[in-house]
């Protein structure tokens, strides 16, 4: 009995002292990260330098700019040779943006269901994911969505309105 007291009381103070150890390992941590934040202060003057050196990083607003959208056929979601030179063009921009991701919105003209406009919306944005995905640039920066017929560039009820109206656009999602 005396020697289960004992080895019970080993036990207790040896997970007492594993506990202390342990507390001192995770204060440890904490402390040198601070000190590497106090180094790396001083250090910032010749890293402000060598970004100077550098092109600035570019806004949200001047990367949206640069995306362009792309036009549809009537009734089609095929990408067009002339929407191939913009998607290339936009997946420069991608590339040059590594940490940018888009939104790819797919609209269709006034003619048609509301069903049907939505579900042609979502295959030319899809369309256009793919072939932005062939291009180099992740899936997973690349989302779609259809607004079908809702909100036309032009509401004018003709065929120049109706060829503007059927387009994919790329917005920056935050």
């Amino acid at each position: 009995m005396k020697k289960i007291t004992f080895i019970l009381g080993l036990l207790a103070i040896s997970s007492f002292t594993i506990a202390s150890c342990a507390k001192k390992e995770v204060v440890k941590p904490e402390e040198q990260p601070q000190a590497k934040q106090e180094v790396s202060q001083p250090e910032q003057a010749p890293a402000a330098t060598a970004q100077a050196q550098q092109p600035a990083e570019k806004s949200i607003e001047e990367i949206q700019k640069e995306l362009e959208m792309v036009h549809f056929d009537f009734n089609k979601y095929n990408i067009r040779p002339d929407a191939k030179t913009v998607l290339e063009q936009n997946a420069k921009v991608l590339n040059d943006n590594p940490n940018v991701k888009v939104q790819i919105a797919g609209y269709c003209d006034e003619r048609g269901s509301v069903e049907y406009n939505l579900a042609l919306g979502e295959k030319r944005a899809q369309s256009a994911k793919e072939y932005l995905e062939t291009l180099g640039i992740a899936p997973g920066r690349l989302s779609t969505i259809s607004y079908g017929k809702s909100d036309p560039i032009d509401p004018a009820h003709n065929e120049k309105a109706w060829a503007m109206n059927r387009r994919d656009e790329f917005h920056i999602a935050k």
